[in-house]
């Protein structure tokens, strides 16, 4: 199998395109092909290995998309042992999480209802066996493990392994934080309502403590607002989440449990089922992967990738292994010197490059396994997170883009397809990297004078693609 770009290829060069200028003191790389043929119309940097961020979300996905198959489904299962006669067992009850990011508590507990229990003389086992090592990728930043875009990506995974609540900060009042009542997490707050010259000043922002189990204490300080500040913590102590929603199901379902509620990680292969519930299809996850840029679903789909492609508990490591043998062996996909770390590109370890982005991206565009990939991507201006993103909601771009965002610290990436004014569909990947600017640079945009140099540069190049004599109007008037 062959790499879609050549040696010389990676050469060639757009006039129109390079007449766009990439923001100072920041790495950019991008390819744009014609989607159908592969042929490279404009190359820049396509082999400089840079952070992908939540673009590396394509790269999973496709991986997802030729292992599995579109109708590919989760099954949380239920197992028993022991007898079981007219509704009661004496024996134990197991519960077979396989990481199903959708599966919520009400969804548990009508699974639970289907098995036909009533009674349960044992215990209630919580089976993680499906995944096994960390449940959170290494390179994730750790003042970020608080919040829902980070939780953990357990076999275990109920209403997302995360919980909302509000922060109210009125002047001249103590911060209260809150959460619902039937959620079991404990938390506090101990947080100074200040405006936004002594926050500066004083150098303070809103920080979180977090102790098991799944406690977590708000301190620092924030600005004063009128409505409540949402807020979303993800679940620290997966166990005792489990426990506490698991005996919330039991409850609703109708079934006493003599025994106690434990975690596991057993082979339950023999243990005969009762009951099993399917996730939506993988047609489905992928549009929340791709068009919402959801981290739970594509970290939990790699970890599956790793336990079906290598027969034991997925993890992060052959969850990552297993997207580099299946994109080589069903794509022709080599990522040579590329690096993994997760599934959705949140950690800063990962590295990839615009040469092995394109190459995924064509893929999805020519073969018949993975066109529906396209179908659930974001469009400019309409869905998905395309659907606020300033630089492509002008009238030359709103519509004709379908691709896949990236961003994290200082980085900004646009990897998918555009249509062209001329009726043609091209592949595109824009990558930027080491973006910052000065303080006072900050400032002056805050305040209206200017814009971003990251999000001028993306819409600038792409209007270039879908209009080549634009960006010459746009040299003009930025001379005028």
């Amino acid at each position: 199998m062959h790499r879609y770009i050549t040696g010389l290829a990676a050469i060639i060069f757009s006039v129109s395109v390079q007449a766009v200028t990439p923001p100072e003191h920041g790495q950019a790389a991008w390819i744009l092909a014609d989607a159908a043929t592969g042929q490279i119309e404009s190359a820049h940097n396509p082999n400089l290995l840079l952070k992908p961020a939540s673009t590396q979300k394509l790269v999973t996905t496709l991986a997802g998309a030729l292992a599995l198959g579109p109708d590919w489904r989760y099954q949380t299962r239920v197992h028993y042992r022991g007898k079981l006669q007219n509704g009661k067992l004496v024996g134990d009850l197991l519960i077979d999480f396989v990481g199903d990011p959708s599966l919520t508590r009400e969804q548990l507990r009508d699974l639970l209802k289907r098995t036909g229990v009533r009674q349960v003389s044992g215990n209630v086992l919580l089976n993680q066996q499906r995944f096994g090592g960390y449940d959170r990728g290494n390179g994730w930043s750790w003042n970020d493990l608080s919040v829902c875009y980070t939780s953990p990506v357990s076999a275990l995974i109920l209403d997302r392994n995360c919980v909302q609540g509000a922060l109210y900060a009125r002047t001249g009042q103590a911060a209260r934080a809150t959460v619902p009542a039937h959620q079991p997490v404990k938390v506090s707050a101990q947080v100074e309502v200040l405006s936004r010259a002594e926050q500066k000043r004083r150098f303070c922002e809103l920080e979180v403590d977090m102790s098991p189990p799944n406690r977590y204490r708000l301190t620092g300080c924030i600005g004063p607002r009128k409505d409540p500040w949402p807020l979303r913590f993800a679940i620290q102590d997966v166990d005792a989440w489990g426990e506490q929603l698991t005996r919330w199901a039991l409850s609703q379902a109708g079934i006493r449990v003599s025994g106690g509620i434990k975690a596991s990680r057993i082979e339950a292969g023999d243990w005969p089922a009762l009951a099993h519930h399917h996730s939506p299809e993988l047609r489905e996850l992928s549009r929340r992967i791709l068009e919402h840029s959801d981290n739970l679903y594509a970290d939990s789909l790699l970890r599956t990738l790793g336990a079906e492609h290598f027969n034991q508990p997925g993890s992060f490591r052959n969850g990552t292994q297993a997207v580099r043998d299946i994109l080589k062996q069903k794509a022709g996909i080599d990522l040579g010197p590329s690096w993994l770390a997760d599934g959705s590109g949140l950690s800063s370890h990962n590295l990839l490059r615009a040469d092995d982005l394109l190459a995924v991206l064509l893929v999805m565009a020519q073969d018949p396994r993975a066109n529906w990939l396209m179908g659930v991507l974001p469009v400019s201006g309409e869905s998905g997170t395309l659907r606020y993103r300033r630089s492509v909601l002008g009238p030359a771009l709103k519509g004709k883009i379908m691709a896949k965002t990236g961003t994290i610290a200082h980085v900004q990436n646009l990897v998918g397809f555009i249509d062209t004014d001329g009726g043609r569909r091209k592949a595109f990947v824009l990558l930027q990297n080491g973006l910052s600017i000065s303080p006072q640079h900050e400032k002056n945009i805050a305040a209206g004078q200017g814009e971003w140099p990251a999000r001028r540069f993306e819409r600038r190049w792409l209007e270039s693609v879908v209009t080549p004599d634009s960006i010459v109007k746009t040299n003009q008037s930025a001379t005028n």
